[in-house]
């Protein structure tokens, strides 16, 4: 084969073993694949399905408890797999990068991101200070980041989610690698901020004539950036193919499920009451951050402002925004784990924005939220039974009484209530929400509020807690506020749709209206950033 035309990546018949005493023998069994110079190659799978795993061998990142035990990973026709780590520290950087999924975590956070590119040039070239300091400003400006300079000199914590991703890409290509590995760069980031980073990849990867093996569980994502396709399911390869064919002809069973259960951005007429009580209204509510710093006075932040919304029994309102646009701001004045600056918060008759902690403290239980992440919500040194009765027995309820309704509500959720003494990483992500919800269920609240619920969840596992959350709020006729930077998840879970913007809500209205003739430039944009809508909106075309 011509040199010019072999892959930069080939992966032949690659199994790797789990640990012994698992479910399963193997994370990836016999998986073979490649990537040519110039293309996007996308691997699709829920959790478990052996994308990462894949990806950390081939950056020779493994953890000793996996073991890859046949196969090859060929870069540019060199087995990976039988190199020393020396030769794996000259490879990276150099021919094969990696974009993780949280840059937070990524990044050292006590060095300045001008001397986190710049170590990869120190370590693997002998240019001098000065140039090198060129080639960071150069990489710098390729990735559209403003003011090269001042991003040299900033922490990863003084920048946003997008902005630190780029600096991630920045690392990764500023080597020129033959191999970009993205895994899941996307999924934690608002609709319009994933847009701009599936583009910045696409065009650097055309400049820069990179392979790129992009691992996501998002179709959108799949039909806006992806060459070919290749589905996972518990480390197996189902299904291979040009990604309009796979979109508009799937032939497995598995990836016609995984399309199936990605929402749509039309949104359903769901006939919920208009003339229920209203369980939660907030007048003019706005939080304000004031100035602050001690050598260089800092301006005062204005996280939300005239903040207006109202919820009814039986209704779910959806809050949608870019980060940093005040959505869970507003969640956490309502529940008032912080203090709102101004405005009003009645729940019910009753106005709780400024009422003392002891007289809130009894209507605490009527508010009830569902965070994000599962794992940081649930303490791990306590079983899941003990952390779903906790909050009703400070409220009163016997350890029995309390026990019971425990397990009623596993049942509720779909779990097994004989597993209350388990503990959380004894259950998958899907799972752990599912507890999230029966513990916050177990106060028997007014209002349910959840805050980016199911935004780390695999695709198919967030349409299931979806419809849990759908016919939990029809059975037990709550109000729920739904917080979240995914329009296909809002337009399928939500009666009424704010839209929000620097802090303020810049549309509002019943989410057919909001969907279907969006009026301010700011919602027309956002649903503009929404990755696959050509895909859905050409008869699952690309």
């Amino acid at each position: 084969m011509d040199a010019i035309d072999r892959p930069v990546l080939e992966v032949r018949n690659l199994s790797i073993a789990l640990p012994a005493g698992g479910d399963r023998a193997r994370a990836v069994e016999g998986v073979s694949f490649c990537v040519a110079p110039h293309e996007i190659l996308c691997l699709v799978g829920e959790s478990g399905s052996g994308k990462s795993v894949i990806a950390h061998a081939a950056m020779g990142l493994l953890p000793k408890t996996l073991k890859a035990v046949s196969g090859e990973i060929l870069l540019q026709g060199e087995n990976i797999l039988g190199v020393s780590e020396a030769r794996l520290r000259e490879l990276r950087c150099t021919r094969m990068s990696m974009i993780f999924q949280e840059p937070m975590t990524a990044l050292n956070p006590v060095m300045r991101c001008g001397e986190q590119i710049d170590e990869v040039l120190r370590i693997h070239t002998e240019l001098a200070p000065q140039a090198r300091r060129a080639k960071v400003i150069d990489i710098l400006r390729q990735v559209h980041l403003p003011d090269p300079e001042r991003m040299m000199a900033s922490y990863p914590h003084q920048l946003s989610g997008g902005q630190r991703q780029r600096i991630m890409i920045a690392i990764a290509l500023v080597l020129d690698p033959v191999l970009l590995i993205a895994d899941e760069p996307t999924t934690a980031l608002d609709v319009t901020t994933q847009a701009q980073i599936l583009l910045l990849i696409k065009e650097m990867q055309r400049v820069h004539g990179t392979g790129v093996l992009f691992i996501t569980h998002d179709f959108g994502v799949v039909a806006e950036i992806a060459h070919r396709v290749a589905v996972l399911r518990t480390g197996e390869l189902v299904e291979m193919n040009a990604t309009k064919d796979l979109l508009s002809n799937p032939q497995h069973e598995y990836t016609r499920m995984l399309i199936g259960s990605v929402p749509s951005i039309t949104p359903r007429h769901r006939g919920a009451p208009a003339d229920a009580p209203v369980v939660l209204r907030t007048r003019d509510l706005a939080k304000t951050y004031a100035a602050s710093g001690w050598l260089h006075k800092r301006a005062a932040v204005h996280a939300a402002e005239q903040v207006t919304l109202e919820i009814r029994r039986g209704q779910t309102l959806g809050i949608v925004g870019e980060s940093g646009s005040g959505k869970s701001t507003v969640a956490r004045c309502i529940t008032r784990l912080i203090d709102p600056s101004a405005g009003a918060i009645l729940l019910g008759d009753e106005d709780i924005a400024t009422m003392a902690a002891g007289k809130l403290r009894s209507l605490r239980r009527h508010i009830q939220i569902v965070f994000q992440d599962p794992y940081r919500s649930l303490n791990p040194r306590w079983s899941v039974g003990k952390s779903v009765i906790e909050g009703p027995m400070n409220y009163g309820l016997s350890r029995t009484e309390a026990t019971a309704r425990a397990k009623n509500l596993m049942e509720l959720v779909r779990l097994d209530p004989n597993s209350l003494d388990r503990y959380p990483h004894q259950f998958s992500g899907g799972q752990r929400q599912r507890i999230c919800i029966a513990r916050a269920l177990a106060m028997e609240p007014q209002l349910l509020i959840a805050d980016e619920a199911v935004s780390a969840l695999d695709v198919s596992v967030q349409a299931q807690v979806l419809a849990l959350l759908d016919e939990i709020r029809d059975r037990l006729n709550l109000a729920m506020l739904f917080i979240t930077h995914d329009l296909r998840v809002a337009a399928q879970v939500c009666d009424h749709v704010a839209v929000m913007s620097q802090g303020r809500v810049v549309e509002y209205g019943p989410a057919t209206s909001v969907f279907g003739n969006p009026q301010h430039e700011y919602t027309r944009a956002l649903f503009a950033a929404a990755p696959g809508r050509l895909w859905e909106f050409g008869a699952k075309t690309v």
